[in-house]
């Protein structure tokens, strides 16, 4: 009896250790899963608030919109050409709100039709908060000089692969009409950053650009989560993993949506053959060490793909923004005089075919464009998507000019050559932009600067072609520079 008691007591023993040990590796890898998610989670908006900053930028920090703010309101050609035609068309911003610091003159444009000033104002009580940060952002960067104001510039930073801002700009998120929203406010300034004495008071862009249910789609789609979408701060819904994003203090809302847990799946299949092999010890420990190993080796699965997520492009499969500066710094540190060139690509008539066939089509364009640069370059270097339709090449080592012409060259015809989808052949073209370190720049940045010159430059002397840097006068790099900030 006491030996059976015994073997009783050792095989519950058993049994419960392996249940506490196996609950304990699943909730520590539903744990890793749900962090490691809201990490990715809070970049990507990160990314897209960035974005969106980029996009408004265009028109508060311009001089056309400081030079027809002069004597008042945008005026009617303004909107259309510039808030309609533009901003709304191609970036979607639901509303471009003009507005003194204090409310005495206001201008709302509502997808792109200009709407009453009782409808601004109802708006601006809702991001009231950032319209006097921004002011006060704005307040604090000006400095005297030559009897008017001039604005702080930007600190650059030789990794940013964006053109650096004024900081003046502010953020948050929103409930703008009952949709969540990107809401960018700024005090608009010329390029020059001189603002005269007559013109101190400023007057605040506000821009409302709503995150779709194609947005979060497509987030969904690159991150590999569920569900993704927005649920008020006090929500307590089992299985339901949120994250503030935004930084804004003001947002009741929080992003959701449902983790890839591994649990579920490991509970519903370990459970029946732990039952099972209880009985027989040697069942056990082979059962415990085959369902460990399995457990390791999905978190490392797990834990690769989000590394890979984090550093690739999830439509191409090339390395992202992230994974590019990854390899540059990574060059760098090989050594501070070891040469690398920077060839910018951009591809031409892309929106035409995103317009006209949908974006599968776009996806396919994006896909089979990528698959050919890679081959192209090969062991040469790394092909990177930084996002839309732009790619960057980055080829280590000593490079002539004719070679990277020649290469940046191939790779234009690689754009040109028609795309078989759906039975249709679909044509772009492509521009590129070379540039070369240290001969066109002492840091990434301003070689990327340099690229992106010629590659502004093969665009506006007619697209379908590619440019070296170090053919570019002063008066070109400018213009170049002019052309891409418009």
């Amino acid at each position: 009896m006491a030996i059976r008691t015994a073997a009783v007591m050792i095989v519950l023993l058993f049994g419960a250790a392996n249940y506490l040990v196996l609950d304990y590796a699943i909730e520590r890898a539903d744990s890793f899963v749900a962090e490691t998610e809201r990490t990715l989670v809070r970049n990507e908006f990160s990314h897209q608030i960035d974005q969106v900053v980029q996009y408004q930028s265009q028109i508060s920090f311009w001089d056309k919109t400081f030079d027809e703010l002069k004597d008042g309101m945008p005026g009617d050609a303004f909107v259309r050409d510039q808030i309609r035609d533009w901003m709304w068309a191609d970036f979607g911003f639901s509303w471009m709100i003009f507005t003194t610091p204090g409310g005495e003159k206001v201008l709302g444009v509502h997808r792109g039709d200009k709407v009453s000033e009782r409808k601004a104002r109802e708006k601006l009580h809702w991001v009231s908060d950032l319209t006097l940060k921004a002011e006060r952002a704005y307040r604090e960067a000006l400095s005297p000089d030559r009897g008017g104001w001039q604005v702080e510039g930007a600190k650059e930073d030789p990794d940013l692969l964006t053109p650096a801002l004024p900081q003046i700009h502010v953020s948050g998120m929103r409930l703008i009409d009952r949709v969540m929203s990107i809401v960018v406010v700024q005090a608009v300034i010329p390029k020059s950053l001189y603002i005269p004495a007559s013109r101190m008071q400023p007057t605040l862009l506000i821009t409302v650009k709503p995150v779709s249910q194609k947005m979060l789609l497509n987030t969904e789609r690159r991150l590999g989560v569920h569900d993704l979408g927005f649920t008020p701060i006090v929500t307590q819904e089992p299985g339901l993993v949120m994250t503030p994003v935004g930084a804004d203090t003001y947002n009741p809302m929080v992003a959701s949506w449902r983790p890839n847990m591994p649990g579920t799946f490991v509970w519903k299949s370990a459970l029946p053959q732990i039952a099972m092999f209880v009985l027989v010890f040697a069942g056990v420990m082979l059962f415990v060490t085959l369902r460990f190993s399995a457990l390791v080796k999905a978190l490392q699965r797990s834990e690769a793909q989000n590394a890979f997520l984090a550093r690739h492009d999830p439509l191409t499969g090339l390395k992202n923004r992230s994974g590019f500066d990854e390899e540059v710094r990574r060059a760098i540190r090989k050594g501070e005089s070891r040469p690398f060139s920077i060839l910018a690509l951009d591809l031409d008539r892309f929106k035409a075919v995103n317009d006209r066939y949908g974006h599968a089509a776009g996806d396919a364009v994006l896909q089979t464009v990528a698959r050919r640069f890679s081959e192209r370059i090969g062991t040469l270097g790394s092909v990177v998507r930084l996002g839309g339709d732009e790619f960057s090449v980055l080829l280590t080592g000593a490079f002539s000019r004719e070679a990277l012409l020649d290469l940046a060259e191939s790779l234009v015809r690689d754009a040109q050559t028609p795309i078989a989808h759906d039975g249709q052949l679909l044509a772009i073209g492509g521009s590129a932009g070379i540039a070369q370190f240290p001969d066109h720049g002492g840091s990434l940045h301003d070689v990327m600067v340099m690229a992106d010159a010629a590659l502004y430059a093969a665009k506006n002397g007619g697209r379908n072609r590619a440019v070296h840097a170090g053919d570019m006068g002063r008066d070109a790099v400018a213009e170049a520079g002019t052309a891409r900030a418009a």
